[in-house]
């Protein structure tokens, strides 16, 4: 197993990826041979679902995280039948998608298996009603958005914000610590519930020949390549994957232990909340989705002042 640091050169990539944009590293490699790459994007609709790519400029589709299970739907046929052709194929998704193709397809050397590190996933329907609530509240529907952005940049890598442009130039964001789809994800609320036990946690349960992270606690372990821009933390679990990250340029070595620490979902899954049970019987009933995360996930008055006295504390500082 190799653990490295790592980064896009290409800094326009760089910030419109979640992290480092290594992702757009490897994947322009596959098609360039001309391969075929698998991943996450959003449909018509603003529904999140597993895309088939064959271009390097549309490998922007698949940039940035989207905290949302994915429709695979029939990417299994698809890669089944680029495999048979002799093509390159790369696959990226959660631990668990990506342990389903290996079950599928095996070892092959054509195959690259690119895992996410994976907090755990939001069951889909609520990623659903709440584009939809937020569109209504702002008298628009779903065909008026322009973008959508989980981990908006602009505000910082480690500061990111959720961002959603709509074609008439209006725009709504909010740091990721105040936005409700997210708090209800970050606090586990709508994570599925098989997240709980994900069994595919390294060290010994990932099927994945890479995997890709943030590189959370950078200021700690490599201070020295700390720019808020992103880093990616890279991990070669098999032979294929340390061949393929061979082209990367690594900003140092770590261990599974270093890096974990600060990002311990690379080695355990999310814990259930103890109102976990009645949150989604809650859910099933309610008609205001966007009410039910701000009661279970929403900003406390603590909090809210603890929020104050850091900003006055930071500007003091300053």
């Amino acid at each position: 197993m190799v653990v490295i640091a790592a980064h896009n050169p290409d800094g326009e990539v760089r910030k419109n990826s979640s992290a480092g944009g290594v992702f757009s590293i490897l994947a322009r490699n596959v098609i360039e041979q001309g391969g075929k790459v698998y991943g996450v994007g959003f449909n018509s609709r603003w529904s999140v679902v597993h895309k088939r790519i064959s271009s390097v400029e549309n490998l922007s589709e698949l940039r940035g995280s989207k905290y949302v299970f994915s429709d695979i739907n029939t990417t299994a046929a698809l890669i089944d039948a680029d495999l048979k052709s002799g093509k390159k194929v790369l696959f990226t998704g959660t631990p668990c998608q990506v342990a389903a193709i290996r079950k599928r397809f095996g070892e092959n050397d054509n195959l690259l298996l690119v895992e996410v590190v994976c907090h755990g996933a939001p069951e889909a329907k609520y990623w659903e009603r709440y584009i939809n609530e937020l569109c209504e509240n702002r008298g628009m529907t779903r065909d008026d958005i322009a973008s959508i952005n989980f981990r908006d940049k602009s505000t910082g890598w480690k500061g990111y914000s959720f961002t959603v442009v709509f074609k008439n130039g209006s725009v709504f964001t909010q740091p990721a610590s105040k936005n409700l789809y997210m708090r209800a994800f970050l606090r586990d609320y709508t994570l599925r519930k098989a997240c709980f036990r994900c069994p595919f946690k390294y060290p010994d349960g990932s099927k994945a020949d890479v995997t890709l992270g943030d590189f959370w606690g950078i200021e700690n372990l490599a201070p020295q390549i700390d720019n808020n821009l992103g880093t990616t933390i890279v991990i070669a679990r098999t032979e294929n994957g340390k061949c393929c990250i061979n082209m990367i340029d690594k900003e140092g070595c770590f261990t599974l232990e270093q890096v974990s620490q600060y990002n311990p979902a690379i080695t355990h899954p999310a814990s259930q909340p103890l109102k976990y049970e009645t949150f989604i019987r809650e859910a099933d009933a309610c008609e205001n989705i966007i009410g039910l995360f701000d009661k279970y996930a929403g900003i406390k008055r603590l909090e809210s002042l603890k929020d104050f006295a850091r900003r006055i504390l930071s500007r003091i500082k300053k």
